[in-house]
């Protein structure tokens, strides 16, 4: 008996082809979904009322959020664009501090290094001409002790201290202080000892005043832009106690020396003559005497010493420039017009994919429940001939070769028969390129006598010497051909094929 395969299997490729067919009805289905979606979203923007800039979600920019453990994640965060306006303006504003802060910084930096440059110029300048540094290593020291009374008090002084560092006579550089203070971080910090009296303080401004340190250079015949270092180095102060100090003279020779001492007498002529009314104040030479050996070579490698921690510090200073923080948030801009233009044409793309996916749906569901055949292989007969397929789907072209092929067999299949009846669940006009053919076929074997029938018409096709079943891809009713078969077979009659049209 034959049996006929219910299972049914699909082809993707022919159903592929089949979608394909439907191009044109996809577009034009998808424009409409495109249209929709495009005015829908031109209401709501342009004319529904609503403010289009505090819509939710309209723009996104990164936030660093603090987690739990004190890290910190960048995160997106979606806002209207009102929101992302407020938050770029917060951050350019936030910027700008932060740039002012940090060129502040470079600035007082670049301050600082110009202070140490200056500074070491001075040095450099100092060693360069130094009186004492450029002799052969010898010298002599002449040293005079001062001692202050008040009027009326004999050898004991009330005196408000102050701190040296107060006091800052022009170009005024304490190289060991100096030194000391830049390693402790320019710290101005120093020792109760190390403090001045009031008296002091005076006589320390006197004695480096410019009127003083121009004529000590003039005594030795400097020149006139000699600093303050040179002439430190030559006639340094040193505090004993508050009413008691020293002067030291250092030169290369005693000639210089006495010319020195002359130049101070007339310091001590000023200094008893400014505080004649709180103070009387005698002075001294205690010591005069060649200087060790070593002295010179000391100072050279202190001054050495200076130089090199100096430049030190303007290299740190420098580094310092490169790593001060700047942390700059990033700002953008967004125009409020190409992002309308943006919204329209996702929602005229999206109108029209959804249009597109909606068409494929419905014609993948039409081609897979419609009931038709849709292959020939769809009908599966042990004993039933295929002897054409001249269309192979509703939308190819004939195929020339399947004609010839359905004319030659109906030529051979039906020799020596009296009538053939074509037998199709269709109207005769859906499958008249084969009855045509097959008309001619029979024509050529004397045959006139060929009926186009019905499933229903039992009695002209029991009276048919040959029976041919003519159908149509894709047109068709799958049940209604199996049906159309298994009613010939039941009447035993014999179907020569099947021809799809």
């Amino acid at each position: 008996m034959n049996q006929y395969k219910e299972d049914v299997e699909i082809d993707l490729v022919r159903l592929f082809k089949y979608l394909l067919s439907k191009f044109k009805l996809l577009v034009l289905i998808g424009a409409v979904f495109a249209l929709a979606g495009l005015g829908y979203k031109y209401y709501s923007i342009e004319l529904s009322g609503k403010s289009f800039e505090d819509e939710p979600n309209l723009v996104s920019y990164e936030k660093n959020v603090r987690l739990p453990n004190g890290t910190f994640k960048a995160e997106k965060q979606k806002v209207s664009f009102n929101q992302y306006m407020a938050e770029m303006e917060r951050r350019k504003s936030s910027n700008e501090v932060q740039e002012s802060l940090a060129s502040y910084e470079k600035a007082r930096i670049n301050s600082e290094i110009k202070v140490l440059e200056n500074t070491l110029k001075d040095h450099q300048n100092y060693i360069e001409n130094s009186v004492l540094l450029g002799s052969d290593k010898t010298g002599y020291e002449a040293v005079h002790y001062y001692l202050a009374s008040e009027k009326g008090v004999k050898n004991s002084i009330k005196l408000k201290p102050v701190i040296k560092n107060n006091y800052i006579p022009t170009g005024v550089i304490n190289s060991s202080k100096k030194i000391d203070a830049d390693e402790r971080d320019d710290s101005d910090l120093i020792n109760i000892e190390d403090r001045d009296s009031a008296l002091l303080g005076f006589a320390r401004t006197l004695l480096y005043s410019d009127k003083f340190v121009n004529e000590f250079a003039s005594a030795l015949g400097l020149a006139d832009d000699t600093s303050v270092l040179q002439i430190e180095e030559l006639v340094s102060l040193n505090k004993v106690n508050d009413i008691s100090f020293t002067i030291s003279l250092k030169a290369k020779n005693k000639d210089d020396i006495y010319k020195l001492q002359q130049v101070l007498g007339k310091y001590d002529r000023e200094l008893k003559d400014f505080l004649k009314n709180e103070y009387d104040i005698s002075s001294n030479e205690i010591s005069f005497a060649k200087l060790k050996s070593s002295y010179i070579d000391t100072l050279r490698e202190q001054e050495t010493q200076t130089i090199n921690k100096l430049l030190i510090k303007i290299e740190n200073k420098k580094d310092e420039i490169n790593e001060v923080p700047l942390s700059l948030e990033p700002v953008s801009t967004v125009d409020l017009n190409k992002l309308k233009l943006k919204k329209y044409a996702i929602f005229t793309f999206g109108g029209l994919a959804i249009g597109v996916f909606f068409a494929l749906g419905i014609f993948t569901c039409v081609y897979l429940f419609d009931g038709k055949i849709h292959d020939p292989e769809n009908l599966v007969f042990d004993d039933l001939k295929t002897l054409a397929c001249v269309h192979s789907s509703s939308y190819s072209e004939a195929n020339a070769d399947e004609l010839q092929k359905l004319n030659e067999s109906v030529e051979v299949l039906c020799r020596g028969k009296q009538s053939v009846t074509v037998v199709s669940t269709l109207a005769e006009s859906e499958i008249v390129n084969v009855t045509s053919v097959i008309k001619d076929a029979l024509s050529a074997n004397g045959i006139s006598n060929c009926k186009i029938v019905k499933p229903q018409h039992m009695k002209d096709i029991s009276s048919a010497d040959a029976l041919i079943i003519a159908e149509k891809i894709d047109f068709s009713k799958l049940d209604d051909v199996i049906g159309e078969i298994v009613q010939i077979k039941n009447i035993k009659k014999d179907i020569l094929g099947i021809v799809f049209a």
